[in-house]
């Protein structure tokens, strides 16, 4: 069974820039409009990265890693264009223990390509997932 989930980057005026953080948030707590969207596979061990843009006119970017298997366990680690890296991220990030890692990067995001590593943590067999 696969899911569907996003990359967002999200346009604000006048947004303010400070520093850069990413927090978690409630998987209920947003709409997201996907700009990129990515359903693949992955097993016990398995690293799959997955890239997105994030333009001057992004004021905040969601990164929605979603399996929906609590028998499974991801990791997520996501790094910025200068190679900072946020994370280990585990299903209980946003503080839901559901197969769902939902983070809101705000702040105004650096501008460049962001990298998100997919890490089969503890995987039976082959998790579908979507990023």
């Amino acid at each position: 069974m696969a899911f569907l989930v996003f990359l967002l980057c999200v346009s604000a005026a006048g947004a303010k820039s400070s520093e850069t953080a990413i927090d978690a948030v409630s998987s209920g707590s947003n709409e997201t409009i996907g700009i990129k969207s990515v359903t693949t596979t992955i097993t016990q061990g398995e690293v799959n990265w997955h890239t997105t843009y994030v333009s001057s006119s992004n004021s905040a970017m969601i990164v929605d890693l979603n399996w929906g298997d609590t028998t499974d366990s991801l990791q997520l680690y996501v790094y910025d264009p200068s190679g900072n890296s946020y994370g280990p991220y585990y299903d209980s990030a946003d503080g839901s223990n559901n197969g769902r890692i939902n983070l809101l990067l705000d702040n105004t995001p650096e501008v460049g390509t962001w990298r998100c590593k997919v890490y089969g943590y503890h995987v039976i067999g082959t998790e579908d997932y979507s990023i």
